[in-house]
């Protein structure tokens, strides 16, 4: 009996490591690495603070608050970030552990209001998260109060 487990158990592993998925191995093509994100006006304590997903048109910082999860060895992760679809900066950032923290900031100038995009990509060049926002978001019209109903006879006596 104890031949059959252990013929049965090294035909399981064969097969796994034939497809290329023993424990700790990724087939080729996918990242081990996934990021949590949050766009925020700030950090605290290594966490964001104002996290929102559009922003008024007097910010003038925003942040992308990432969290890097299933680093094997140090490597880093890439922030881009891009307005109406133009590249506005790219943020090489270490990570240094299994569970790691990083954020970048970006300047906002007043006139940079409208779409933003901010990707964050693993060594490959493989997207990991992306994440949209708009800065200057047109706010919601104020609500036009409407006049009482009133009657419309005339009351007026002839």
């Amino acid at each position: 009996m104890a031949k059959i487990l252990h013929l049965s158990l090294a035909i399981v592993i064969i097969g796994l490591t034939a497809t290329g998925y023993t424990q700790g191995e990724t087939a080729v093509g996918e990242s081990a690495l996934t990021a949590d994100v949050q766009l925020c006006t700030g950090i605290e304590d290594r966490m964001p603070v104002g996290v929102a997903e559009s922003f008024g048109a007097d910010v003038e910082h925003m942040y992308l608050w990432c969290k890097v999860i299933g680093a094997a060895d140090t490597t880093f992760v890439k922030h881009v970030w891009s307005y109406e679809g133009k590249e506005m900066a790219s943020v090489e950032l270490p990570v240094r552990s299994g569970s790691w923290r990083t954020w970048s900031s970006k300047t906002i100038l007043p006139e940079w209001t409208g779409n933003w995009e901010v990707k964050v990509l693993d060594a490959n060049g493989d997207v990991l998260k992306a994440v949209s926002f708009r800065v200057g978001a047109s706010e919601a019209p104020e609500p036009v109060e409407e006049a009482e109903p009133t009657d419309s006879a005339d009351t007026t006596e002839p």
